[in-house]
């Protein structure tokens, strides 16, 4: 898969400069841009590298510490993509390989799809890509404030359900309702399934699922240094041939998720069986999820919340009635300045923000913070598997009768230019498990990201 890969993208590069030797023309806009002079067709080459240190403190005193299992401290790469793009006649398409999964390059795929205009009536996107859902989960990895993304993204309240595969649809038109706005509106329909995924057509099984998901959002006023964005989103997943929906493993303080990663703020698996079925009658789990975002821009400062409920159900095997069902909350507040003057841009294709391009020579230096908080508030009575720790033993004779994850961040972003940037975050956590306990872990977590 990855020779073949790799071999397209060579081929597609000597094809596209073979034809600007004779007609058609080469630039670079970042990365490499090739495009015919009748502008029918254009490749472009780009990519990132994401390379990592996560320096993972664990608390002693927790009744979860485990020692030498929780310190999996060390350098990695997050992320090594290989982005092609283009257009074809009017079609554009996207593919983003991430080359540092080695184990399943297939598991690499991220945005892989084919779009086309619709006239002045929008954008259809066919393949995969992200439903309309979360601004921090929408925003670029490139752009994020954080290294790790919120509590209401899919880390967290989504529950890793991010890249689908299925058809998007979306609207934008700026002076929408007045001057300098920007009004915007999206749905999807996908099958829950990525590609690379253990049940995937690769593997036989067609699909997971189905889900449905819309999202709005509006800018009052879209300036240079002042923008303001309002938006909601909500999500239908049904799960299917056993599949399991979530609330998601939280990485914020470790992406690894070694420390305490909180497989079971899950909860859809059957209250009698701690394996997923496709129950007779349709009764498989499903998961209505709704969000709710704010942000703007004044100056050099940075505002973001989101606020956002999932509500996982499912009825039990043995009798097929009475709901599964658990309810997972989650917010987040962040803001940022830039101590250089800078400030964010409001892209409206997507309704989400990018980072600016520094206006000094010597870089762009900005600070930031974050609160992100996650509770499931459905605990089974006696419950001691729904939350949990992944390393580490609950103490005899207790029982979880909290299950709620609380996460300060703070982090300083040093941009050397417009594809250069160094991150350093620094996460104070808190993993609340009531009567059982709490464990309160620090991490720092430092990023090298070229970006072209």
């Amino acid at each position: 898969m990855k020779t073949l890969f790799w071999g397209s993208a060579v081929a597609l590069a000597v094809l596209g400069t073979t034809s600007a030797a004779t007609a058609d023309s080469a630039k670079t806009l970042g990365g490499l841009v090739i495009e015919s002079d009748d502008h029918n067709f254009l490749f472009s080459l780009g990519g990132r590298i994401q390379f990592d240190y996560t320096g993972i403190l664990p608390d002693k005193s927790s009744p979860f510490d485990s020692g030498a299992a929780e310190n999996d401290s060390g350098f990695y790469f997050r992320r090594v993509f290989i982005s092609l793009a283009g257009r074809i006649y009017g079609w554009r398409y996207r593919i983003d390989e991430d080359i540092s999964n080695t184990s399943n390059p297939a598991a690499g795929f991220n945005d892989v799809y084919v779009s086309r205009d619709l006239w002045d009536y929008g954008t259809v996107r066919i393949g995969q890509t992200k439903p309309w859902r979360s601004l921090d989960e929408l925003t670029s990895n490139n752009d994020i404030v954080l290294m790790n993304r919120n509590a209401v993204s899919a880390v967290g309240l989504l529950g890793g359900r991010d890249f689908q595969q299925g058809v998007f649809y979306r609207y934008f038109k700026d002076n929408a309702l007045a001057s300098r706005d920007s009004a915007w509106a999206g749905a999807s329909i996908y099958s829950l399934n990525k590609a690379g995924a253990t049940t995937d057509q690769g593997t036989g099984t067609p699909t997971q699922g189905i889900g449905y998901n819309a999202r709005i959002a509006y800018a009052p006023i879209v300036a240079a240094s002042e923008w303001l964005h309002v938006g909601a989103s909500y999500s239908s997943d049904h799960a299917d041939n056993g599949a399991k929906l979530t609330a998601g493993n939280t990485d914020w303080y470790s992406y690894k998720g070694v420390t305490q990663n909180v497989a079971s703020l899950s909860g859809t698996q059957p209250a009698t069986s701690p394996t997923q079925a496709n129950i007779a009658g349709g009764d498989n789990p499903s998961a209505a999820t709704w969000t709710g975002e704010l942000s703007g821009v004044y100056g050099p400062g940075y505002f973001q919340g989101e606020i956002g409920q999932a509500k996982l159900r499912q009825r039990t095997a043995a009798t097929s009635s009475g709901p599964n069902a658990q309810t997972v909350d989650a917010f987040s507040v962040l803001g940022s300045v830039y101590l250089t003057g800078e400030s964010k841009i409001y892209n409206t294709d997507i309704a989400t923000m990018k980072a600016p391009t520094p206006l000094h020579s010597y870089g762009a230096l900005e600070l930031a913070a974050r609160y992100d908080f996650i509770k499931n508030h459905d605990l089974p009575a006696g419950n001691t598997t729904v939350c949990k720790p992944a390393v580490g033993v609950i103490p005899a004779g207790t029982t979880i009768n909290n299950c709620s994850i609380s996460t300060l961040s703070f982090g300083v972003n040093y941009y050397l230019n417009s594809a250069v940037r160094l991150m350093l975050d620094y996460n104070r956590a808190q993993f609340d498990l009531g009567s059982a306990g709490k464990d309160k872990p620090d991490s720092i977590n430092a990023r090298f990201q070229l970006a072209f």
